[in-house]
């Protein structure tokens, strides 16, 4: 069967039916650690029947090769769990899309929607959100990368923590793998980066295979406008303070098959992504410290204003200011470029002489009176 969603979107797979699933009993939200141990304890009372229905969502793009060896070890993972799989394909060229719908004959939990028209791996996981049907909704990768057997721990984390569930490289039992020097620097900085942005606290905040509790999601969903490639990353940005987080470790698999998708422009979108992000966070705290610097230059120059008014409100005051700094440097021999005014007075003027170029002479406030141009220094009795 086909569906013809909105412009541009194809649909194909199981016919959109609520599920009929025992509804999870309602669990205090206490906090968990980040244990083996702890994790492993989470929700074992539980019978499989009683697991919400999960929605994995897998954006792709030129990954038709790798999606005969997924799919299996994806089917393996949810056996016995309610679930669906929706594969969302930006039209790839190598024809993702099509080999996605020929394996729905032998995964009829598989549903397919093909984009045209548009790109991006943030958008494609909230197009798979906005058609998924279950409760639960999750992200992976389609190449092999993130490792399937930890499906059925995330969904129960988060039936549990009615919160988001993270697969974690920066935690303990966690690895990047393979990856080289440059890279794994790479990541790590940007680690550093986005965990100081975001409003959870979070180890690994760019990981792409999480799960995430569908309510949370639908509260966010009218003003979540996500770019580039970390979505994870956008939801912690934008989700409630005290939602309850969990990371459950694992190693970063190297590809099967296929080619990277990390090119420079996605690095380019993620830098813009972070820049928006770091502007959307910080502007009315930029706006203050703004209007507090211009503030504070304004009474500075009113008060040096203040200071020299008689310059401009009498002439004569002037006029005997520019006779006082031309006596001073035809008699001490000084520039008056060394002479800066500091206040004016209507019988002396108080002058700053700090020699440029001579470091070992330090700046001095002197008075000149205008009688008979007569100097002092200002701290004089």
């Amino acid at each position: 069967m086909r569906e013809i969603g909105k412009s541009g979107i194809s649909v194909t797979g199981m016919e959109n039916k609520p599920s009929s699933l025992v509804p999870a009993p309602e669990f205090p939200n206490r906090s968990f650690s980040n244990s083996l141990e702890e994790i492993a304890d989470i929700n074992h009372s539980y019978s499989l029947h009683c697991l919400l229905m999960l929605s994995l969502i897998i954006p792709t793009y030129n990954e038709a090769e790798s999606l005969p060896v997924l799919l299996p070890r994806i089917a393996t993972a949810l056996t016995g769990m309610p679930h669906e799989i929706i594969i969302v394909d930006d039209d790839s060229p190598d024809g993702t899309w099509r080999k996605a719908e020929e394996l729905q004959t032998s995964f009829p939990s598989l549903r397919v929607i093909r984009r045209r028209g548009e790109r991006g791996l943030s958008s494609a996981v909230v197009e798979g959100f906005k058609a998924a049907r279950g409760e639960i909704l999750a992200v992976m990768d389609a190449d092999g990368q993130h490792d399937a057997s930890l499906l059925k721990k995330l969904v129960e984390t988060v039936q549990v923590r009615r919160g988001v569930a993270v697969a974690s490289r920066y935690i303990a039992g966690g690895s990047t793998g393979q990856w080289n020097r440059r890279r794994t620097l790479l990541s790590r900085v940007g680690t550093k980066v986005t965990t100081l942005l975001c409003r959870l606290s979070v180890r690994d905040p760019m990981s792409g295979f999480f799960a995430i509790d569908r309510s949370l999601f639908e509260r966010i969903a009218p003003q979540f406008h996500p770019r580039g490639f970390k979505i994870l990353f956008d939801l912690l940005m934008r989700l409630p303070r005290g939602t309850p987080v969990t990371e459950i470790p694992y190693t970063f698999a190297p590809r099967a098959v296929g080619t990277s998708k990390l090119s420079l422009s996605v690095q380019w979108d993620f830098g813009c992504s972070l820049l928006s992000l770091f502007l959307h966070r910080w502007a009315r705290v930029a706006w203050v410290l703004f209007l507090i610097l211009i503030i504070g230059i304004g009474i500075f120059l009113s008060v040096r204003a203040w200071h020299l008014r008689l310059l401009v409100l009498d002439p004569q005051v002037r006029d005997r200011t520019r006779a006082a700094m031309q006596s001073l440097s035809d008699t001490e021999g000084w520039l008056i470029s060394d002479l800066s005014l500091r206040r004016v007075e209507s019988t002396r003027i108080e002058l700053i002489h700090h020699p440029h170029g001579r470091s070992n002479v330090s700046a001095r406030c002197i008075r000149v009176g205008f009688e008979y141009f007569a100097w002092s220094p200002c701290d004089a009795l």
